[in-house]
């Protein structure tokens, strides 16, 4: 601890008084924190000041005053929070000050406050908020703290009478054109909210009272609403100081993983941290949306009344009227005035219109120019809970799976919005080849399909949950069945695509057929197609990314070629095989032998001549070449049986600039190859996102890696050469990478994980003809599918593909395997055994 004793009593007070308030903390933080340790901080200044007199360093306290600016100005602070100070002086010369400065600021940076200062004259104040808004904006919540009041009254005055009349509505326009920026592409709240900057929170708060300070009142607010937005603004300070405390250091971003702390901080109360992490989310999101919407009538009410048309409405409204008057902003982009908001979020219980007719409604939102944001308000207005109940129960849960960016409603909505947007993008207007077309009709289905998608959400089995709930509410409406069945397909369905395409191997055609019989038509697949897509991009980024979209659009290619065939039969595998190897011996003999070509052609197993393009298998082919005559060159350098061993060749090469690249490794096929080869590159910090393994006849090993490209900046220019000596070196004996990478998780650079994604295996022998599939759900981690492939080595097991996905902290790795030499496993106890080596090895990954 630092020693303060020579800094005086009003120093020894405010730590003590600050280490009293902590403990106070110790398990639930008091409602009025921000206060008192702004209060202590307050009474730190004063007697401060007076110490600098009594020690000589001033003579009185006439030729200035300090005050407190900013965030500290408004008489609250979170305990890391910024604190910015004014002394004012009159003094022509400011710098006979800065020993004052010094004594008064010094002891503050050794208790660790954050401490910002500026010491200038009245005048130099007034000019420098003429020209700079940020000092425009901290003197809208100036307080005065100590010494000469009358200078501060004279600033205060100065100020109003000379810089809010010249500068004041510009800078209301200018704050208002940055705000526009947050939250651009989702204008909403978020799972994890910057308690200070975002969406709604505290700088919104500051930009309503400094509009109304500006403006001189709050209209068009009235009472409830300004105590709203008191209650708001209380618990966003209350969460953001008990996010500080919870993670020791000034934060405003809450995660996920703190918010069950922070909401225990709080005092919310729950059966278990999840429950209290959801309330507390839940009220910091009906806070947020408050502060936005006051800001926002507030600011085009007073500020650009005249440059826009508003929607009005007085009095009651019935759930009809206020549907329609949604529907005139969708088509418009008009704004309600702040009476119809309040009126649609207190609207007559009596219920004047259809559900069907209701829902018809919805879809010309959704369909118009501003159906987005439209559909935006009336969930926060809590419109949709007037005649969808079972919508708004499911839009205020709180997702804890890493990867989810937004509440189910907003995710929802945000689904509806990309649906509209692919569908207009790839297939509205455009020529099919298959002939098959999408109606105005299969629009409107897309839409309730994609609003109903996540209905089911709370439980388990989702989308079975879901489609019994959406078929319950279509069954009170007068759409026909068949629609009625297409929007419960989509609902049901909504997963199969993304699971599809991570877990089934797109050469075996029987895999594909099987997919395909599910979804039926190509009608149907183009509808099932959007909406995956929508719903993976409507997660956010750590579910989308361009690895995800190639898979999910490279299942789609198949299925579209399955499903156009009049007749569901089976691939010809056998003639699609031939064409291949003449096309690949075609090309091949412009550039090897021609019997070096055949016997390589030959030995290609049928797998991979049905997963690779001719040019690629040629690449590879000169690769392999390049290959055995170093390993014909090993053998004669290393007698005794040492050579070769070990022996492998990388090459890679980037996939369109689409951040993954290729990696193809050839080596001659042996026991811990893959195991070694994936250890390699993940030593390398590599993340490995899908592998092809193929061995030929003649003993050649071609594994095909594709991997997320390593950034330029960070890695090393021959890393690719450094992956090929340490899959040598494990191989050989002189790497152990079990070692390595374990050091390498527990470095000090490695950012620690929560473990808290259970592990689950289980094993498909129904999906694959000829494979057992196993999908292993665990924590992210490294070297786990290092270890995986280890357990698969020595249990005698051959992988043929690997997929892995990562979403969040969470992996789904998929792997196709076979018994040595023997195709399927079909022996129960084997398999129980796997699962359980399995297991043991991915509790080892620590």
């Amino acid at each position: 601890m630092t020693n303060l004793s020579g800094f005086g009593t009003a120093t020894q007070n405010l730590r003590t008084g600050r280490d009293i308030l902590h403990a106070a903390c110790s398990k639930s933080m008091p409602h009025d924190f921000s206060q008192r340790l702004a209060a202590l901080v307050d009474r730190y200044f004063s007697e401060r000041l007076a110490e600098a007199v009594a020690e000589g360093i001033l003579s009185d306290c006439e030729d200035l005053c300090v005050l407190a600016v900013g965030g500290y100005g408004r008489g609250k602070l979170s305990p890391f929070s910024d604190l910015d100070v004014l002394v004012l002086t009159d003094l022509s010369e400011v710098s006979l000050l800065e020993g004052l400065a010094a004594f008064l600021f010094h002891p503050l940076w050794d208790l660790k406050f954050d401490v910002g200062h500026a010491v200038r004259t009245v005048q130099q104040n007034i000019e420098l908020a003429k020209i700079d808004f940020k000092v425009l904006a901290s003197f809208l919540d100036l307080r005065f703290l100590a010494g000469n009041n009358k200078l501060y009254k004279n600033l205060s005055s100065k100020f109003a009478e000379e810089v809010l009349p010249v500068a004041g509505s510009s800078f209301c326009n200018t704050l208002w054109e940055n705000r526009q920026t947050v939250g651009v592409g989702m204008d909403s709240v978020v799972l994890e909210p910057d308690l200070k900057n975002g969406w709604g929170t505290l700088r919104d708060v500051q930009f309503v009272h400094w509009c109304a300070c500006i403006k001189g009142n709050y209209s068009p607010l009235n009472e409830k609403d300004l105590d709203e937005l008191r209650d708001g603004e209380a618990l966003l300070i209350r969460a953001r100081s008990a996010l500080h405390l919870t993670a020791g250091r000034k934060v405003d971003r809450l995660d996920i993983e703190r918010v069950a702390d922070v909401a225990e901080l709080c005092g919310v109360k729950g059966y278990s941290p999840a429950k209290r992490g959801n309330d507390l989310l839940n009220k910091l999101h009906s806070a947020m949306i408050n502060v936005r919407s006051m800001g926002d009538a507030l600011y085009r009410e007073s500020f650009i009344k005249d440059l826009r048309t508003f929607i009005e409405w007085s009095g009651p409204i019935s759930l009809k009227s206020a549907l329609e008057l949604f529907e005139h902003k969708s088509r418009t982009g008009n704004p309600l005035t702040r009476e119809a908001r309040r009126a649609v979020s207190n609207i007559n219980s009596e219920i004047d219109i259809s559900l069907g007719d209701a829902l018809t409604l919805l879809i010309k939102i959704f369909e118009a120019p501003y159906g987005w944001r439209t559909s935006l308000e009336m969930l926060d207005s809590g419109l949709f809970d007037s005649f969808l109940p079972e919508f708004s129960k499911v839009a205020a849960l709180i997702p804890y799976d890493g990867y989810h960016r937004y509440p189910p409603g907003r995710h929802t909505l945000l689904a509806v919005q990309k649906c509209c947007s692919i569908y207009r993008d790839e297939f509205e207007g455009l020529e099919n080849p298959d002939g098959v077309g999408l109606t105005p009709a299969d629009f409107d289905i897309l839409m309730l399909g994609a609003f109903f998608h996540d209905i089911g959400k709370g439980g388990r089995a989702h989308s079975e949950r879901g489609a019994e709930i959406t078929s319950e509410i279509l069954s009170r409406t007068s759409f026909s069945e068949p629609f009625k069945d297409d929007v419960v397909f989509l609902v049901r369905e909504h997963l199969s695509l993304i699971k599809a395409a991570r877990r089934i191997d797109l050469s075996d055609g029987d895999s594909l057929l099987e997919v395909a019989g599910k979804v039926g038509s190509l009608r149907r697949l183009k509808l099932l197609f959007i909406l995956s897509m929508a719903d993976s991009m409507a997660t956010g980024p750590r579910a989308w990314n361009s690895w995800s979209e190639s898979l999910l659009r490279e299942l789609y290619s198949g299925l579209n070629q399955a499903l156009a065939e009049e007749s569901m039969h089976k691939f010809d595998n056998a003639q699609t095989i031939a064409e291949t190897k003449a096309a690949v011996m075609v090309l091949a003999s412009e550039v090897m032998v021609g019997d070096t070509a055949r016997s390589m052609i030959e030995a290609m197993p049928d797998r991979y001549l049905l997963s690779e393009e001719p040019e690629e298998i040629v690449c590879h082919m000169k690769q392999v070449r390049e290959f055995n005559s170093a390993y014909e060159k090993d053998l004669i350098r290393k007698p005794g049986g040492k050579g070769g061993k070990g022996l492998n060749l990388v090459r890679a090469a980037q996939n369109g600039g689409n951040g993954r690249t290729k990696i193809v490794i050839s080596a001659r096929d042996q026991d811990f190859l893959f195991a070694a080869q994936t250890g390699a590159l993940s030593l390398h910090s590599i993340n490995i996102l899908s592998a092809d393994i193929f061995s030929w006849a003649d003993g050649t090993a071609v594994n095909i890696f594709t991997v997320e490209t390593p950034p330029a900046e960070t890695t090393p220019a021959d890393i690719w050469a450094r992956v090929e000596r340490a899959i040598m070196y494990s191989m050989t004996g002189r790497l152990s990478l079990d070692y390595r990478l374990h050091k390498k998780r527990n470095s000090l650079l490695t950012k620690a994980k929560l473990q808290n994604v259970p592990t689950q295996i289980l094993v498909d022998n129904e999906s694959s003809e000829l494979c057992t599939i196993v999908e292993v759900r665990t924590q992210d981690r490294s070297g786990i599918l290092y270890g995986m492939a280890v357990t698969f080595s020595r249990m005698n097991i051959d992988l043929r593909m690997a997929r892995i996905s990562t979403t969040g902290d969470s992996v789904f790795d998929v792997f196709h395997v076979e018994s040595a030499g023997c195709g399927k496993i079909e022996d129960r106890e084997y398999l129980k055994e796997l699962v359980g080596a399995l297991d043991y090895a991915l509790a080892s990954v620590k």
